[in-house]
Formats: structure tokens, C-alpha cells, sequence
């Protein structure tokens, strides 16, 4: 597995209910940025789809075994390779991190695109930490 970096723009970044439980074990937590569309769901979490239009502001993270992260948040996405009925699916996208500019490879869980519906809620900014707390600056960066 050639990429160690995970991109997370929801409950897994850290300060939100997920992350201590899934990412403690970070290595790194750095603000980054890659193109998307980002969406807040009926359920109370977001949810990225793919697109090449928009941004989407999360953290990139690295871990000392990313296969084995990778396989706690495959079930915890609802992910399974090559099953179409994934809740979500795990991609490789470019992420910029914020901190230096740099570009690099990262795994990111997004939507299937058949799954958009009318009562998802854009999140224009593409922060959900700022979406949840209009007070919280989001790092930014455009594409």
C-alpha cells in the first residue's frame, strides 16, 4: 500500500467524537485542503463527493500502520472493495496541505454519487468544523 496518508473532513477530525476512538494513534495531524463538494446530512455527520469543482477543509493525518487504520475505518464507512452497496468508498485524491503548500496522496472516504439527495445541505464553505460553529475560523486555500 503506497499512500500513508488519510484526508478527513468530518466526526474523524480531531476534536470530534470519532477521533480519539479511530486516530489517536496519529503520527501527524496537518490542516489540508482538496477538491470536492462537501455536504452536511440529515444524520448529523457530512459527507464529501468527488468533484473537481469546489473545496473541502479537513486534516490530513499519517499513522504508524495505515493498513491497519485503514481497516477499522473501512467499517466503520461502511466500506467494502468492489461492493457497490458501500456506504461510503475510500479514494485516492491529492490533498495540499496547508502548512507549506505541499501536495501529497491521500486515502479520503467520499459518497457515491448516486446517493445525492434533496435534503443534503451544501456547505458553501467546505468546513464542517465551521459549518457546526459559525464562530471558528476554517484555514482556506483555492485551487
Amino acid at each position: 500500500m503506497g499512500i500513508s496518508r488519510l484526508f478527513v473532513y468530518g466526526s474523524l477530525m480531531s476534536g470530534f467524537w470519532n477521533h480519539e476512538r479511530y486516530c489517536r494513534d496519529a503520527l501527524t495531524i496537518e490542516p489540508a485542503v482538496t477538491t470536492g463538494r462537501l455536504y452536511h446530512l440529515p444524520y448529523g455527520f457530512p459527507a464529501m463527493f468527488d468533484a473537481l469543482d469546489g473545496q473541502v477543509l479537513g486534516e490530513v493525518m499519517t499513522f504508524p500502520d495505515i493498513a491497519k487504520t485503514l481497516e477499522h475505518l473501512d467499517r466503520l464507512e461502511g466500506y467494502r472493495p468492489g461492493d457497490s452497496r458501500s456506504h461510503y468508498i475510500r479514494i485516492e485524491k491529492s490533498v495540499s496541505i496547508l502548512n507549506g503548500g505541499k501536495k501529497a496522496p491521500a486515502w479520503v472516504y467520499v459518497y457515491p454519487k448516486e446517493r445525492q439527495r434533496p435534503d443534503f445541505i451544501l456547505v458553501p464553505s467546505g468546513c464542517w468544523r465551521r459549518f457546526l460553529m459559525p464562530s471558528i475560523r476554517c484555514a482556506s486555500s483555492h485551487f
